[in-house]
């Protein structure tokens, strides 16, 4: 168990990832779920919004402060909190 505790502090070293595989995104250190449906989804990270559209969105996976999405991806925006 040491080496997987090890690992996960070693990639979790991080303000925020996100990262995006074929109909899943994995989504690390968001502070708060702005909206959430089927077709749309927007996250409030550290220093912007994450807003993602796409189709046949679902939750797959919630823990504090990360998330699992399933679906198919069409846009992804980055939206300054300034």
């Amino acid at each position: 168990m040491h080496l997987y505790k090890t690992m996960k502090n070693f990639l979790m070293d991080f303000d925020y990832y996100i990262d995006i595989y074929e109909k899943k995104i994995h989504v690390f250190n968001y502070i708060d779920i702005l909206k959430l449906n089927d077709t749309e989804i927007k996250l409030l990270m550290p220093s912007f919004t994450l807003h993602l559209t796409g189709k046949s969105f679902s939750v797959k996976q919630l823990e504090k402060r990360e998330i699992l999405i399933e679906g198919y991806l069409e846009n992804v925006r980055f939206i300054n909190n300034d």
